[in-house]
């Protein structure tokens, strides 16, 4: 059987813009594990297109384009963080630093507003699970730079995702002592 350019063509087409998923775990929070989809060249257009806004440049008049930054953190939020677990508010808290805080005082003021409620004790709140959503993704990834920065490396590399990585793996694992 002889391959034919077009076939193989198709292939290639077809399979860059098939998703890939797969699970990581998030080096720095215990427990915690991303479904992270591979960035493929035909997902970043995607996401750049969704992005561009043209404006016009006052100097040259000129048609120009930039790239809106919300659109951008919600390109990567809504195709490529797919889900995670493990997330507590603690772990929320390592990745924005006062996020406790700011649980702490919507309590407060919960509170104020009815003096029933019973604001739960900081061990309590620190081990309560977040759970994930196209939204909360988008405010981690727009307020999180280490975790931004994490996403793309995961994303972005194609090792993550190919057979050849897993092969070189295992080549890696025979050769340990």
């Amino acid at each position: 059987m002889k391959l034919e350019k077009k076939d193989i063509g198709s292939w290639i087409s077809k399979a860059g813009k098939t998703e890939q998923i797969k699970e990581f775990q998030y080096a720095y929070i215990k427990d915690f594990f991303v479904d992270v989809a591979h960035a493929s060249r035909f997902t970043l257009n995607q996401i750049r297109q969704l992005a561009a806004e043209e404006y016009t440049d006052r100097r040259t008049r000129t048609k120009e384009e930039k790239l809106n930054e919300d659109k951008v953190n919600m390109g990567y939020a809504e195709r490529i963080v797919k889900g995670w677990r493990g997330l507590t508010v603690k772990g929320l808290d390592e990745l924005i630093p006062g996020t406790l805080a700011e649980a702490e005082l919507q309590f407060a003021e919960q509170k104020k507003k009815d003096p029933e409620f019973k604001i739960p004790p900081r061990e309590d709140i620190l081990k309560v699970e977040v759970e994930f959503s196209v939204e909360t993704a988008f405010e981690i990834i727009t307020n999180s730079v280490d975790f931004m920065s994490w996403i793309l490396d995961m994303s972005g590399n194609s090792e993550h995702y190919s057979l050849v990585a897993v092969k070189k793996q295992a080549e890696y694992e025979n050769l340990k002592p």
